[in-house]
């Protein structure tokens, strides 16, 4: 059989994906012809690899107008529709979806077999959504499949050759996504599609759009495709991780380019990606990165505990010091040549505890491909055991294991950043309050971020918590550090000691693994060896308010009203995002 297809490209970020790469190897095989149409501004280096690889005849790039269907009439036109003709069957498609999770070359066998006038992955119901708005039957527009019969028709020539450029979503769903379907429904042509979802129970979906609300229904299924925003939706966040295992053990399709994915369009740290971030045993290799350690000696006793877990490390790294006064100054090169370590020491005020005099060897530091940043960490606004326990769980996950940390970098040229889970300490006692996270800190976050002029936009006030980066201990590679190291702060931002909760050091703890992410990079956490139950967190956080007599008569009372609330802005939002036109996916 002679087929074409038509395949649209968008990313926000102008990129070309991996598993857009992916979806056209494995397709490849099923077309004769095809055309990739882009409405972002993909790189010369990325069409030349599309092209060396043989996944695409035709490459189009266009302004990202009209969306979809103005991208799909663009490539049509450019083809010709009496060449159209000689194909067999023209398939319509996008990125918007991983996949294919199975061979699609059997399903095209079996509905040419069948001589199947239409068909698609999914359909949509027909569907009252309001009293004003109304979803008439139709196939889902990511993947739709035209036969030879239905594209000489004088009907497929007249909708997909007068397509116009609508600016808002809704109106080509309106004008294109439905009527591409039933356009051809009145001339006669029937349709079929993978997942026929017109007689599935929706009763508990918000909306019976099984592509987006019901992944679970989708993969139990063996639908080959799963679109991206089903990853994405608040609906489907306690499955996500379950979605992944699914896939993992009933297809060949390599789940790291959903996470690798997501972690670059969408926040990087999802509760759901969040297993898949762990630091895993990477394959032995030289290291020939360039790598430098900072270690800040604000208390000199502790710092051969340093000089000896460092003592572990089978790569060649440069010692960088700093520390406070002259007495400090004095007892650590004592205790550099009872060890015989070299190393650059160099004086800093005692403002900023170790971030400040971090960041002022950005020269000597920026010269690096890859930085460690560690100090010699007690909490004196603790008792003995919080700072104790810490640092040394900290060096334990970040420094012991430091030569396979160096192996994630060296075979991994996405990871930016290698990070410490969380220290026992914080899962015996609630120590982060996520109100004041979001009333202190997050302010802090967002206006630090648009001072580096970073290059992705976002809303620290959208997190619930923060995956971060605990004592500011880390590994980075220099270049995610950049924006970090050109921040000029000010004096005024960082209060006298004893440094008080809520400040820009403490914003920056928070932010260490979203400045990877603005690189288009990503993170792993070094797991902590400490094995304790998940019980320990469940007790620790999961603690209901108190309850006295005079607050027991409306606890349900005060649920209602919060649950009631919740609704309510939700439902105003669903309501002005269709009257705008906006996408509601988005919500």
């Amino acid at each position: 059989m002679s087929r074409i297809s038509f395949f649209v490209h968008f990313n926000r970020f102008n990129q070309l994906s991996d598993h857009v790469i992916y979806t056209l190897t494995e397709m490849r095989k099923t077309f004769e012809k095809v055309v990739f149409i882009t409405n972002s501004t993909v790189s010369a280096d990325d069409q030349a690899k599309l092209e060396k690889l043989g996944l695409i005849d035709l490459f189009i790039q266009r302004e990202n107008k009209g969306f979809d269907f103005a991208a799909w009439h663009d490539g049509m036109k450019a083809v010709g529709f009496d060449q159209l003709e000689k194909f067999d069957s023209v398939t319509l498609m996008n990125d918007t979806c991983f996949g294919p999770l199975y061979d699609m070359e059997p399903i095209y066998k079996a509905y040419e077999d069948k001589g199947t006038n239409i068909w698609g992955i999914t359909n949509h119901r027909a569907y009252q959504e309001s009293r004003k708005h109304y979803f008439k039957e139709h196939i889902q527009s990511y993947y739709k499949v035209f036969s030879q019969e239905v594209v000489k028709s004088q009907v497929f020539k007249e909708f997909w050759g007068n397509i116009i450029s609508y600016e808002k979503v809704q109106e080509v769903i309106d004008n294109y996504e439905i009527q591409s379907t039933t356009v051809f429904l009145d001339a006669g042509f029937t349709y079929e599609t993978i997942l026929d979802t017109r007689e599935l129970d929706a009763s508990h979906l918000r909306h019976p759009d099984f592509s987006y609300y019901a992944p679970d229904v989708i993969l139990q299924n063996k639908v080959p495709f799963i679109k991206i925003k089903a990853f994405q939706s608040p609906d489907n966040d306690g499955i996500g991780y379950y979605m992944l295992d699914y896939i993992d053990k009933n297809s060949t399709y390599p789940t790291d380019l959903i996470v690798n994915h997501l972690s670059k369009i969408s926040y990087p740290d999802g509760n759901f990606m969040l297993p898949r971030k762990m630091l895993t045993t990477a394959p032995a290799v030289e290291i020939n990165q360039s790598v430098a350690v900072h270690l800040h000696v604000y208390y000199p006793d502790l710092l051969e505990e340093f000089l000896e877990a460092f003592k572990s490390f089978n790569f060649k790294y440069d010692l960088f010091l700093t520390t406070n006064t002259d007495e400090k100054e004095q007892i650590i090169k004592e205790i550099l040549e009872k060890h015989q370590v070299e190393a650059e020491l160099v004086r800093t005020p005692n403002r900023g505890r170790d971030i400040v005099p971090f960041l002022s060897l950005k020269d000597q530091l920026l010269k690096y491909d890859v930085v460690g940043h560690f100090h010699t960490k007690r909490s004196l606004e603790a008792a003995f055991f919080a700072g104790e326990s810490w640092r040394t769980e900290l060096i334990e996950m970040l420094i012991t294991p430091a030569d396979n940390i160096m192996a994630n970098f060296q075979s991994n040229s996405n990871l930016g950043i290698v990070i410490a889970d969380i220290p026992t300490f914080f899962r015996f006692n609630k120590i982060v309050d996520p109100d004041n996270e979001n009333k202190q800190i997050a302010p802090i976050m967002n206006d630090v971020w648009k001072r580096m002029k970073m290059n992705k936009k976002i809303n620290f006030h959208d997190f619930k918590t923060f995956t971060m980066s605990y004592g500011t201990f880390f590994w980075a590679k220099t270049e995610i550090l950049k924006p970090l190291f050109n921040l000029e702060i000010m004096d005024r931002e960082i209060p006298a000691e004893p440094l008080p909760q809520n400040t820009i050091l403490h914003a920056i703890e928070r932010m260490m693994i979203y400045l990877a992410w603005d690189k288009n990079m990503d993170f792993r956490i070094s797991p902590n060896q400490s094995n304790l139950s998940p019980f320990i967190d469940a007790r620790t956080l999961d603690q209901r308010f108190h309850i006295t007599k005079d607050n027991a008569d409306d606890i349900r009372l005060r649920y209602v009203i919060v649950l009631l609330f919740k609704k309510s802005i939700r439902l105003f939002k669903y309501r002005m995002y269709i009257l705008l036109g906006k996408d509601t996916d988005e919500l």
